[in-house]
């Protein structure tokens, strides 16, 4: 590959989950073999990648090329057409790792039609960096990774509902990276009621998701220290037009049908939020998975059996179904973290 388009990929893996419902982009400006400017996108609606990269170079971007992990936009959208500011810059070489199927006019033929040289140099890697946004940009929906932590038997907790802790410590540390690689994380009002979490990634180098809170019941202890945060208010999501807010709680309500996680997904997508975590107990993880909601599922396995009947195991179903209809589910990795086995799974 390219060293200057590979190091484009970099900078846009690197931003990955801080932009909202726009895709993550890096951009370099070479000129004699030189880098003069580089670039990626750091939060939506600010400036593109490329934006970033032509200010660094400035005047000297005339007769340069630019490597792009994703092709120029030609829109305006949030911010004025990428391609028409390459244009405009005097570069005149550009070099791109992903077609942008979003666009309704090609940047492509915009930089083109212009007089620029247009290179297209597919990869594996920069494709599997956009799958995510494409299919968001056809379903309207978040990207949901489903979070487990489960005993070898696939158990969250023992039928006394004990789940301090099934997995190391390192594991914990993992996870609190895995939740700030999202916008949002989402979780069930029994979990916060019995597990009294802040679901927050404890540290002020990383990003903090927005957290959400579903719940059919009408209030919340005011002790619970997750809607102690003045800085951060969590978004609690009910059917119910009756729920009360207590006096030392930060909390916004929002009234959707939960019985339709669909919509509550839209609701969140439509409000800018297009990675979101969901770290909850068995009945919501279920209902996600029963309603084919999960595009990536991370299981974070502890080599222990714990045994009893299975009241908190992470997937349960009221029908029994035959094994032509289970839910597929392809393997992508797996890792030892502290002794425990993390797998990645995305939908078949």
């Amino acid at each position: 590959m390219n060293q200057y388009l590979d190091f484009a990929i970099d900078l846009a893996e690197r931003l990955q989950g801080q932009t909202a419902t726009n895709p993550s982009v890096g951009a370099v400006i070479v000129k004699n073999n030189r880098i003069i400017g580089f670039g990626a996108h750091l939060k939506k609606g600010e400036a593109h990648a490329e934006i970033q990269a032509l200010k660094m170079a400035g005047a000297e971007a005339t007769d340069a090329t630019i490597y792009v992990s994703l092709e120029p936009c030609s829109h305006y959208g949030l911010t004025p057409p990428c391609s028409k500011a390459i244009i405009d810059s005097g570069i005149t070489s550009v070099v791109y790792a992903v077609k942008d199927g979003s666009l309704k006019y090609s940047g492509h033929d915009m930089l083109q039609e212009a007089g620029i040289e247009v290179t297209y140099e597919p990869t594996e890697r920069a494709q599997a960096l956009y799958n995510d946004f494409f299919h968001q940009q056809e379903t309207k929906l978040p990207h949901i990774t489903v979070k487990v932590s489960t005993s070898l038997d696939g158990k969250v907790a023992t039928d006394n509902n004990e789940s301090k802790w099934i997995t190391s410590k390192e594991v914990k540390q993992d996870v609190l990276k895995l939740r700030s690689q999202h916008d949002a994380i989402m979780t069930g009002g029994m979990t916060v009621r019995i597990d009294n979490p802040l679901l927050t990634t404890r540290s002020k180098g990383l990003k903090e998701p927005k957290r959400f809170v579903l719940t059919r019941q009408s209030e919340f202890d005011d002790n619970l220290d997750i809607f102690k945060d003045h800085d951060n208010p969590v978004v609690v999501i009910t059917e119910g037009s009756d729920f009360e807010v207590k006096e030392n709680q930060n909390i916004e309500v929002v009234h959707k049908d939960l019985s339709n996680l669909k919509n509550v997904l839209k609701h969140l997508y439509d409000a800018g939020y297009a990675q979101v975590m969901v770290e909850a107990g068995p009945k919501l993880v279920s209902e996600f998975i029963e309603q084919d909601l999960v595009d990536q599922l991370i299981i974070y396995q502890a080599p222990k059996m714990i045994g009893g009947q299975g009241k908190y195991q992470y997937y349960r179903t009221d029908d029994v179904y035959p094994l032509s209809n289970s839910k597929l589910f392809k393997i992508i990795s797996t890792e030892i973290i502290g002794g425990d086995l993390k797998i990645i799974l995305r939908k078949k």
